[in-house]
């Protein structure tokens, strides 16, 4: 048993370094020959970004990608978005809709919204922050409720804007 095992460890060796194999007399004898060489040509013309879409998901949802996604239902057409921020995705589906930005820090995010939120009539209800990682920001206002999370580690940035009609 222990001839074939190492019989069938060398055929997946030769295997990995394309040669021939051929086994000794501990095993089945015979020869496998394998390709030497990879593909030289590999498709062209890949897509290098996905491109803005809105679709409507089952049960009466939306989805929406880049701009498009401030559109939503539940998303108020003034609602402030930090500078430099990037509206990547968004879902609504009743009276709710989530909103993801990138390329903003938490701490921008968070120092942002604190100024934005009351000057846009809206009402800070909780506001909780560990400065350099993490900043979660609860509002009310204009017939609707909503929370900001936002996270970051080194340059890897999130947010995510929850909005729920009252």
């Amino acid at each position: 048993m222990g001839g074939g095992l190492a019989v069938l460890l060398l055929g997946a060796c030769g295997e990995a370094t394309g040669t021939s194999v051929t086994t000794g007399s501990t095993g089945p004898t015979g020869s496998v020959t394998l390709p030497s060489g990879l593909p030289t040509s590999l498709p062209t013309g890949l897509p290098t970004a996905l491109p803005s879409i809105s679709a409507s998901l089952p049960g009466g949802g939306q989805v929406a990608t880049g701009r498009d996604a401030l559109k939503a239902a539940n998303v108020p057409e003034d609602f402030p978005i930090p500078p430099g921020a990037e509206v990547e995705a968004g879902t609504s589906r009743n009276n709710e809709s989530v909103l993801t930005l990138s390329g903003v820090s938490d701490n921008a995010v968070a120092t942002f919204y604190r100024q934005a939120l009351p000057a846009a009539g809206y009402t800070i209800t909780s506001d909780n922050q560990i400065a350099g990682l993490a900043a979660s920001i609860a509002f009310e206002g204009h017939g609707l409720s909503g929370t900001i999370g936002t996270a970051g580690i080194g340059t890897a940035n999130g947010t995510i804007l929850t909005f729920r009609k009252q």
